[in-house]
């Protein structure tokens, strides 16, 4: 018994170390846009509240039960950083509800990481919490004054088209829903669409790098209300649409330009707070209850393909407060579905664009080469099964 309990301490072990570093076993000539990355919404909230506002976060504004440190150990490489402006620093916050964590702060705390592990890379979707301002009209000048900072500007990379694995390696993608300038340090994502699930309207949004003449194309599902009646089946359908065009994109285009994002997070739950409905956090367990498990299931029944970005309420935990919130194996689930297409070198640049001696290399779930002795899952009419 004793042995065995020794074995399965190594095992799990093992599959954090792989969570931990996974993006090593992409090809660096693989396009950003088709790798399927696991993400964290409101990423802040799993780390605490601002002395003071414990019970409130907890109850109104908890999308997260891990730390950053804990979700990046995890596999999660995409965090959804919510700045607002204090007297001398930026908080984070979720709405009104400031988190006892500072942008700067976290900021360095994933370039650490990233020095750490340098094939990994990370992607920061951020928007200015304006609710929470407690410094009117200061944003821009902070954001602009940090980012060009010398703890942290060496490790950014500006969004471009054809972006790729090996250019990411090792910096951080600051992809921005407001424009703090004039041209971003990263990106910026415009025509950003939240409680619509018209498509035409979720296909429009754009990605501004420094060429704002050469943008690329942005697909984003953000439905986030499914507290009213058919709400979280309406979440579905547009989770799953969004699945269904970004698992059979893979390279119709050989620029990579065309990113998703597809939001599984939203609340299914409110109550009223001085005639205003207030999100629960129970409502965001509660949809998450649903969501998560949809899209394990999307991706076990169906044949591999590119997921985007998926931001996730409750990623790297499987059970919170009572609801099964399936958030680590959701993360698990997003890493593995990369080593279930990768294989195709379509997906990579092709040998016109890359350089004239490169290779293309394909690998399996274990990362080893094509060629090499495998393990892990094997591919039949089209399908991934794994071996167990």
């Amino acid at each position: 018994m004793k042995h065995l309990f020794s074995l399965l301490i190594m095992s799990l072990s093992a599959t954090w170390a792989m969570a931990e570093n996974w993006q090593h076993r992409l090809p660096d000539n693989t396009f950003i846009s088709v790798v399927s990355i696991p993400g964290a919404h409101d990423a802040a909230t799993g780390s605490g509240w601002e002395e003071g506002m414990e019970g409130l976060g907890d109850r109104y504004a908890k999308t997260q039960e891990l730390t950053i440190a804990e979700q990046w150990t995890c596999g999660v490489r995409a965090f959804d950083l919510r700045p607002c402006v204090y007297e001398t620093y930026m908080n984070l916050n979720h709405g009104i509800m400031p988190t006892r964590l500072h942008f700067e702060d976290v900021m360095l705390q994933l370039r650490d990481s990233l020095l750490q592990n340098p094939s990994e890379f990370v992607i920061i979707h951020m928007l200015h919490e304006k609710d929470g301002d407690q410094v009117s009209d200061a944003y821009n000048s902070h954001i602009v004054q940090f980012l060009k900072s010398e703890p942290i500007k060496d490790c950014l990379i500006d969004y471009k088209r054809g972006l790729t694995v090996g250019d990411m390696r090792g910096k951080i993608l600051i992809l921005s829903r407001d424009k703090y300038a004039t041209t971003p340090i990263g990106g910026f994502l415009l025509n950003w669409k939240v409680d619509n699930v018209n498509w035409s309207e979720q296909t429009q949004g754009k990605i501004q790098g420094t060429n704002a003449s050469m943008a690329g194309t942005l697909y984003m599902q953000d439905y986030s209300d499914t507290h009213r009646e058919g709400g979280v089946q309406t979440k579905l359908d547009a989770i799953k649409k969004m699945l269904d065009y970004s698992t059979r994109y893979k390279t119709r285009s050989a620029t990579g330009t065309r990113w998703i994002f597809n939001f599984a997070s939203a609340y299914s739950k409110v109550e009223s707070l001085f005639g205003y409905e207030i999100s629960l956090s129970d409502g965001y367990r509660d949809n998450t209850s649903h969501t998560n498990a949809f899209i394990v299931d999307y991706l076990r029944d169906n044949e591999p393909g590119p997921t985007g970005i998926i931001m996730m309420d409750y990623a790297g935990v499987d059970e919170t407060a009572g609801y099964a919130t399936m958030g680590k194996t959701l993360v698990q689930a997003i890493i593995d579905n990369n080593f279930g297409y990768l294989e195709d070198a379509t997906l990579s640049i092709p040998h016109s664009v890359a350089s004239p001696t490169s290779t293309v290399p394909t690998y399996d779930l274990t990362g080893r080469r094509s060629g090499h002795p495998a393990h892990g899952f094997y591919i039949q009419n089209g399908r991934k099964h794994i071996v167990r």
